[in-house]
């Protein structure tokens, strides 16, 4: 790359590595993850090169710094001017983990989480294989969570009472009308690109998919 960009900074750093700051961190990751690439927003979360998120981690971070390189073990601490180790902004990170990653989001429509938006996203590279979260709503507690497991991928939801939720399904080419047909409560609507659509009630719910 230095060749072809000799004078970018970002030569400097590893592949897959961030090149935002406190106005593009939070919508990189959903961003990508709309557009069909959540492998690469997988990449960005699980990198520990500097700038990531788990290179503070590596430098010992149990909290949300201000700068990337707050601190570092050969560097040592960053500029005392701009150097907060308690500092959401990069945190936002979490939106993506729970919106996308967990599936968990709200419908505008329908605020406050009366009609609820599922749509987990899966890392079909493997690196990640186990993802569970929960929102405590004004309705109850939502989960979303999934496994994999060889060439299956178990989802679990659970849905208040009081509440409906339409879920987005990574099931490929599967139509998915099978799996619908044995939850009582869930309606198969249709196909949108790699995912199936789902109408639920209240209740709690597994689905089987193949990767």
């Amino acid at each position: 790359y230095k060749a072809e960009h000799p004078d970018s900074t970002r030569v400097n750093y590893a592949e897959n590595t961030l090149s935002v700051g406190f106005l593009g961190v939070h919508v990189i990751a959903p961003v990508l993850s709309d557009i069909g690439s959540s492998d690469l927003a997988y990449a960005l979360l699980l990198q520990d090169q500097m700038p990531s998120w788990l290179y503070s981690v590596k430098n010992g971070a149990t909290t949300i710094w201000e700068r990337w390189n707050s601190y570092s073990k050969e560097d040592g601490f960053g500029y005392v001017g701009m150097n907060s180790f308690n500092h959401y902004a990069y945190g936002a990170i979490a939106e993506w983990m729970y919106k996308y990653m967990a599936g968990i989001s709200y419908d505008p429509e329908k605020p406050g989480f009366k009609h609820i938006l599922l749509q987990p996203t899966f890392d079909e590279q493997k690196r990640i294989t186990v993802v569970q979260a929960e929102y405590n709503s004004v309705y109850g507690v939502i989960k979303s969570g999934w496994r994999i497991d060889g060439d299956s991928i178990y989802y679990k939801v659970t849905i208040p009472a009081n509440t409906t939720a339409t879920l987005y399904l990574q099931t490929g080419k599967d139509t998915g009308k099978d799996v619908a047909e044995i939850n009582a409560g869930v309606s198969y609507i249709g196909k949108q690109e790699e995912k199936t659509v789902y109408e639920m009630d209240s209740g709690s719910y597994e689905f089987k998919v193949k990767l």
